[in-house]
C-alpha cells in the first residue's frame, strides 16, 4: 500500500514537472518547422546579404588574389535612380506587375480553394492538377512560356492582341504586354496559396455554417461573416508570400536588369546590389502596406485596454 502510494506521489511530481501548454507545445512545434530555415539563413545567407549592403556604397576593383572596396557612399543609388535610362522604367513595371498580379493571385487561389474544399468525386486528382505546376515550374520552363515563340502568345497572335500592343508605345505598351505575360503567371503562382487556403478552411467548424444556416444565413453572408474573417490571418500571409514570390523570380523586368549589371565591367556587382536593395526597400514597403491593411486592430486595441485594466 505504501509503494503504491509513494508511486502515485512519483507520478504527480513528474507531471508537474514536464506539464508542458498547448501553446508551448505549439511554439516548440513551429520552432523545429522553422530550425532547418533559421540554420540555412545563418550559415548560407546571411553572410552574402549583408555584404551586398556593404558593396553597395563602394566601388569594387577586381584585382589579382583580393578585391578592394572604395567608399562612394550613395552613388549608385543616385545613378540608378536618376541616371540610368532603363532602371527606373522598370523598377515601376515591376512594381506595377506584382501590386496587380499579388490580388489576382490570392483571390483565383481563395476561389479554387473554395471549390476543392468541397465534398466531390475525384477533389484529390483536381488539388493536384493545380499544385503541378508548383513542382515543375522552373525558370527556364516560364521563359519559355513567356516568350513571343512561344505556344501562349501564338494563340494570342490568332487574335491579333500581341499586334495591336506592339503597335502601342512608350510606357503602357510594355506595361500591357508585361500584363498579358504574366497572366500566365498568375495561373501557375497559385498552387501554394491554393493549399495553404485549404489548410485554413478545413480548420473551420461546420458547426457555425450549420447554425448559421439555421439562423437563414445565405452563403453569400457565410463566406463574409464566417469564412472572411477567419482567413483574415492567412490572406495577409499568402498576400505576403505572393509579392515575395513574384518580386523575386527570375523573368521579371527588374531581376533581368540587376543579372545583366552583375557584369558590368566597370562597376562589378556594386551598381547591381543598389539596384537590388532599392527593388528590396520597394518590395518591403509593399509588404508592409499589406500588413497594416490585414491587422486585426480591434484585436490589438482589446488586448492593449485588457493589459491596462490588469495594470490599473
Amino acid at each position: 500500500m505504501a509503494i503504491k502510494k509513494v508511486h502515485n506521489n512519483t507520478s504527480k511530481r513528474n507531471k508537474k514537472g514536464f506539464k508542458i501548454t498547448n501553446q508551448k507545445r505549439d511554439a516548440i512545434a513551429g520552432l523545429l518547422f522553422l530550425l532547418p530555415w533559421i540554420i540555412g539563413f545563418f550559415t548560407i545567407t546571411c553572410y552574402p546579404l549583408i555584404y551586398s549592403i556593404v558593396i553597395s556604397f563602394n566601388q569594387v576593383a577586381i584585382k589579382p588574389g583580393a578585391i578592394e572596396l572604395e567608399p562612394i557612399g550613395l552613388e549608385y543609388f543616385r545613378q540608378a535612380l536618376l541616371v540610368d535610362a532603363e532602371f527606373p522604367t522598370k523598377l515601376l513595371l515591376s512594381l506595377i506587375s506584382v501590386a496587380l498580379g499579388t490580388p489576382l493571385v490570392v483571390v483565383f487561389a481563395l476561389i479554387i480553394a473554395i471549390l476543392l474544399n468541397r465534398k466531390f468525386r475525384g477533389r484529390a486528382i483536381f488539388r493536384l492538377i493545380f499544385f503541378i505546376p508548383v513542382i515543375i515550374m522552373s525558370g527556364p520552363v516560364m521563359t519559355e512560356l513567356l516568350t513571343e515563340s512561344s505556344a501562349m502568345n501564338i494563340n494570342f497572335n490568332l487574335f491579333g492582341i500581341i499586334d495591336i500592343l506592339h503597335e502601342l508605345e512608350g510606357f503602357w505598351a510594355l506595361m500591357l504586354i508585361s500584363f498579358l505575360g504574366g497572366f500566365v503567371r498568375i495561373l501557375w503562382f497559385t498552387g501554394v496559396q491554393m493549399i495553404i487556403f485549404l489548410a485554413a478552411l478545413q480548420k473551420i467548424d461546420n458547426n457555425m455554417y450549420e447554425a448559421a444556416s439555421i439562423d437563414g444565413a445565405t452563403s453569400w453572408e457565410m463566406f463574409w461573416r464566417i469564412t472572411l474573417p477567419y482567413i483574415r490571418p492567412i490572406i495577409m500571409l499568402n498576400s505576403i508570400y505572393t509579392i515575395v514570390e513574384m518580386g523575386t523570380f527570375s523573368d521579371d523586368n527588374t531581376n533581368i536588369k540587376i543579372v545583366n549589371s552583375i557584369r558590368d565591367i566597370a562597376r562589378p556587382y556594386s551598381y547591381a546590389a543598389a539596384m537590388s536593395w532599392i527593388y528590396a526597400l520597394c518590395l518591403l514597403v509593399m509588404i508592409i502596406i499589406v500588413f497594416l491593411i490585414f491587422m486585426d486592430w480591434k484585436e490589438i486595441r482589446r488586448v492593449r485596454n485588457e493589459k491596462q485594466r490588469r495594470k490599473a
